[in-house]
């Protein structure tokens, strides 16, 4: 059978975005959080003029898929997505600078195996991080788009009043021309504004190939490649001289290989916050595991 080629599916570009609040705050508490966020990609998504493939919203980052006709194009997307989310927060929580000043990892997806992959990591987000058994117990992703089937019921977001569309939407955004529709539970159902047809076109219409791919993945491949990778911007050489002059500061007449374990714990969120690096490299650097690294940024 011949491969697919990424043109055939879209004649734009595909992207992944990964966003999250700063130093890893818990952002959504709620269903009624996640109703919102879910409710926000959708419209971001219409007004930015970008097609979302695949997503899953956790408590404190979510990831998107998109396709588009540019960077620029996902980055406008991200942004609105961002600004209506801390708005909903800051109202909710009375906390400011939530979400809208932190990074975003925006990857360019450049071959079919590579979306395929993409599609998988995303999916399989919750199972990683040992919130389900299964992608399909989650109810915060896409992965329910084979089976959403609610396209032809529900009203129209564009004919809800003021009224309805600042409580059912949580926005005062002109909506008049989106054609979504918002089910009787206040969700803008999966099939209003994921393209489930493009999933099951890149896995050449196989559910087969599509639970292979999510039962293969390797997920630390793909959460480097798609996370961490493309926010540093610094060497291992120079972080290990940042590091090193830290060091010299807090512990003096010691080297890193010299710092015990608490100490090593001790300067993680000076040297994660304060300079463009990630976990990984981190790890590598201290020679303290990852998990512990991801343990004490998430406090």
């Amino acid at each position: 059978m011949q491969e697919v080629i990424l043109k055939e599916l879209h004649d734009g570009d595909f992207y992944h975005i990964c966003t999250e609040g700063l130093e890893q705050t818990i952002l959504l508490k709620d269903d009624e959080d996640y109703m919102v966020a879910w409710n926000y990609l959708a419209l971001s998504a219409w007004r930015a003029d970008v097609q979302i493939v695949a997503f899953v919203l956790m408590s404190n980052h979510f990831h998107i898929l998109v396709a588009c006709s540019g960077r620029m194009l996902a980055q406008r997307y991200i942004k609105l997505f961002k600004q209506l989310l801390s708005t909903y927060l800051r109202i909710k929580y009375r906390s400011s600078k939530i979400m809208h000043c932190s990074d975003d990892s925006i990857t360019l997806i450049d071959s079919i195996q590579y979306l395929r992959n993409c599609i998988a990591y995303i999916l399989r987000n919750p199972v990683s991080a040992r919130l389900c058994k299964r992608p399909d117990e989650y109810r915060w992703s896409s992965y329910r788009f084979r089976d959403s089937g609610t396209k032809d019921s529900g009203r129209k977001v564009s004919k809800l009043g003021f009224t309805l569309k600042r409580s059912l939407l949580r926005t005062g955004m002109d909506l008049s021309g989106c054609r979504f529709l918002i089910d009787d539970n206040g969700y803008i159902p999966l099939d209003s504004f994921v393209d489930g047809h493009l999933i099951t076109k890149a896995f050449r219409y196989s559910g087969k190939s599509f639970l292979y791919h999510l039962g293969c993945c390797n997920d630390t491949m793909m959460e480097y490649e798609l996370v961490y990778k493309p926010l540093m911007t610094v060497t291992d050489g120079d972080m290990y001289d940042l590091t090193l002059r830290h060091v010299a500061k807090r512990f003096p007449a010691k080297s890193i290989s010299e710092l015990t374990t608490s100490e090593k714990c001790s300067i993680v969120k000076h040297l994660y916050f304060s300079n463009k690096t990630n976990v990984p490299q981190l790890s590598r650097i201290l020679g303290i595991p990852r998990d512990l690294i991801k343990k004490i940024l998430s406090q």
